[in-house]
């Protein structure tokens, strides 16, 4: 059986930007063991529908192409429109580039000839020739295959991007795969009554969610309100989750707070979020506190001001300003703060589909902030959003998410990362496209909140010495 080269992270990669999450790659042809030779390659991967072609060269590059039409042998240019040219590691580091097509050269993506092995490009010039000619497998040393590269000619024209950016300029293979793309293997569900969280889907549960977390009243009398700090990457779902529970408690969707996806923060406010139990109804005994996305090193919530935000000294409303820093001197700013204005519990949303492919500048930020939390004895809960993208079974029907193999796999790869306890990482899915509530939605929400309110009143019961108030929880 022949051996991939393709990581889990590859995978993961490929399958955002394929917009397929449950993408499986087959290993159809690998040069290193059948020869750099193009009879052999279209014996294998011809009529095998759309395919992804990776090379690996001797410098640590990773790199390829999707065909979206099948090869052929056809001999002539092919229309494959969603083709793309990609980077998947720069020097033995993942460093992900995708580079698409221009418009204007839809009809040149691919070239389909029986002489040669995969090309993508047209006849302006081929942006990828894989290789040319016969070549004898490798296994385990470099060869030239006498490929080239000239990005820019139908791919990532005026953009900018090179043979450089794309693989190093360098077309010393130490091995080239295809793969076709089917399903992932559906061994990622768990066998029915094996779940490996057990939940109760009923409006009943429900109903004594919604009941217990309304009831809810911090341990310490001296403190009228849980604070909860929402952080995270831009785009995955802070505001969303305030919204689905608003949404819980006035009975219908709610979009209260700004929320979306776009390339840079919804959130321009620290915003401190009440809700209330229902229409006029009393205000319920916690706060959802939103912050800016964390984006790259110069945009984004800057984690100087993270400091201020855990101490409970910014003030509701205030607008951020990533370039200027939050100061004593900062308008509002609450110099005198006591346990009732910290947070009791950091929240970091995770989009569980980027998991794998996060990079690494916000995944470093996002340690810092479980650190800086940890420094100061906050307990931090991860929230595990859009589980309904990240797997197939999961988005045909929710009540999957604790037989989903994927999922657990998620949950455990951020307990690798990041270190936060299993037990607090906590799968679920916002609102986004329904227009009246769900169950199974509502249940995973409440249940959430449910958790992070018990871990502020741990962190309450560590840092007041007021007699506890009484907790329903």
């Amino acid at each position: 059986m022949m051996m991939k080269r393709l990581t889990e992270q590859d995978e993961d990669q490929l399958r955002q930007w394929l917009d397929n999450p449950d993408a499986g790659f087959k290993l159809l042809y690998k040069a290193s063991t059948q020869g750099y030779n193009p009879t052999t390659f279209h014996q294998l991967c011809d009529n095998k529908g759309p395919t992804v072609t990776v090379g690996y060269n001797s410098v640590g590059w990773v790199f390829g192409g999707y065909a979206s039409e099948s090869w052929t042998s056809r001999g002539d240019y092919v229309q494959a429109p969603g083709s793309f040219l990609f980077r998947l590691a720069n020097a033995n580091k993942f460093d992900p580039l995708k580079i698409d097509p221009g418009n204007e050269n839809v009809q040149q993506c691919l070239y389909d000839e029986k002489a040669n092995g995969p090309v993508f490009g047209g006849t302006a010039g081929n942006d990828w020739q894989v290789f040319t000619g016969t070549f004898e497998a490798n296994k385990g040393n470099f060869v030239d295959a006498k490929g080239t590269v000239a990005i820019g000619n139908a791919y990532g024209a005026g953009t900018g991007v090179d043979a450089n950016a794309f693989c190093g300029g360098n077309l010393l293979y130490l091995d080239v795969e295809v793969y076709s793309i089917g399903r992932r293997d559906e061994s990622k569900l768990l066998p029915e009554g094996a779940d490996w969280r057990d939940v109760q889907w009923t409006d009943n549960e429900r109903e004594k969610l919604k009941q217990h977390v309304a009831g809810y009243k911090p341990t310490s009398s001296s403190v009228s309100q849980a604070n909860i700090l929402l952080a995270g990457q831009v785009g995955a779902g802070k505001s969303s989750f305030f919204n689905t529970i608003t949404s819980i408690y006035k009975g219908r969707v709610s979009s209260q707070a700004m929320a979306g996806s776009h390339q840079h923060s919804v959130s321009k406010k620290y915003r401190s979020y009440e809700v209330k139990a229902e229409r006029g109804g009393e205000t319920l005994c916690f706060r959802l506190c939103d912050t800016m996305g964390l984006e790259d090193a110069n945009t984004g919530l800057d984690l100087d001001d993270l400091n201020y935000l855990l101490d409970g000294n910014v003030p509701d409303n205030y607008q951020f300003n990533p370039a200027v820093k939050i100061t004593p001197a900062t308008p509002g700013f609450k110099t005198a703060t006591g346990v009732k204005d910290r947070v009791h519990c950091v929240v970091l949303v995770l989009d569980t589909r980027n998991i794998s492919v996060m990079p690494e500048d916000i995944m470093g930020k996002i340690r810092k902030v479980y650190d800086k939390a940890m420094d100061r004895g906050i307990p931090t809960v991860v929230l595990l959003t859009k589980v309904d993208k990240a797997c197939e079974y999961v988005g045909r029907d929710l009540n999957m998410v604790y037989r989903s193999r994927f999922i657990q796999d998620k949950v455990q790869e951020v307990n690798e990362k990041l270190g936060v306890p299993e037990y607090q990482i906590l799968p679920l899915r916002n609102y986004s496209k329904q227009t009246s509530l769900d169950t199974k939605i509502d249940i995973l929400s409440l249940s959430a909140l449910k958790h992070i309110l018990g871990f502020a009143d741990d962190y309450l019961d560590e840092h007041c010495r007021s007699p506890p108030a009484e907790n329903q929880l």
